[in-house]
């Protein structure tokens, strides 16, 4: 590894040190995680079981083994048809069992059940993320929530000679709209580009139409 690449790798460190101690998160690993349905099934689930194991045994019992490719064929069909934000508020329902994918801040902490669900989410972080099947290419680093990629980042540094604009030029041309992580309200709903100094952030990659919101942090 070259001077460079360490130097931007110690960025990407410091934030990820950031999210882990301070952030509730954990470190992603993707083994198990579906690069052509763009969702690490494994991680939902474990979350649905924790904090609706009523409904999960349920819809295990109804479609037995085929629970789990049952459970993502309504989850992608809702994501479709309304958007991977409407599905996350709302959930789903299959056969009379609603089935939620996460748990929002509740309004006070006198409901114990909602907060200990609100707990329950599980935050990853996961470095150099590799999302194709076509190509090796990785994002910097992926946000996920349950199992859900939600953001994503491309991060530079001046010392290495870059900046944000590198990271908008790496978003514009680099990466594949097609690609199912990137379809628009499908699973990243996010986008940033980040340097040392100023960040910048888009909700949909459309190529060289793709526009962006950048933020200068003066006091960093």
């Amino acid at each position: 590894m070259n001077t460079t690449d360490l130097k931007e790798k110690n960025f990407e460190a410091d934030i990820e040190r950031y999210l882990i101690t301070e952030g509730g998160y954990i470190k992603g690993n993707q083994d198990t995680y579906d690069k052509e349905r763009a969702i690490d099934m494994p991680v939902l689930i474990s979350f649905i079981e924790k904090t609706q194991p009523k409904q999960w045994k349920r819809y295990v019992t109804k479609y037995g083994a085929k629970a789990e490719k049952q459970l993502y064929r309504v989850f992608q069909d809702d994501v479709s048809r309304y958007g991977l934000i409407y599905v996350l508020r709302k959930g789903i329902s299959d056969v009379g069992i609603n089935i939620r994918f996460c748990y929002f801040a509740p309004a006070s902490m006198l409901n114990d059940e909602l907060v200990a669900n609100y707990d329950a989410n599980i935050l990853t972080v996961t470095r150099q993320f590799a999302y194709s099947k076509l190509n090796k290419n990785t994002i910097d680093m992926v946000l996920s929530l349950n199992g859900i990629p939600v953001v994503a980042l491309e991060l530079k540094n001046q010392i290495t000679g870059q900046n944000v604009e590198d990271s908008k030029r790496q978003w514009c041309t680099d990466r594949d709209p097609k690609e199912p992580l990137f379809h628009f309200n499908n699973r990243i709903l996010a986008y940033f580009g980040v340097d040392l100094y100023e960040v910048a952030l888009t909700t949909e990659l459309k190529k060289e139409k793709t526009f962006f919101i950048n933020s200068v942090q003066n006091n960093f």
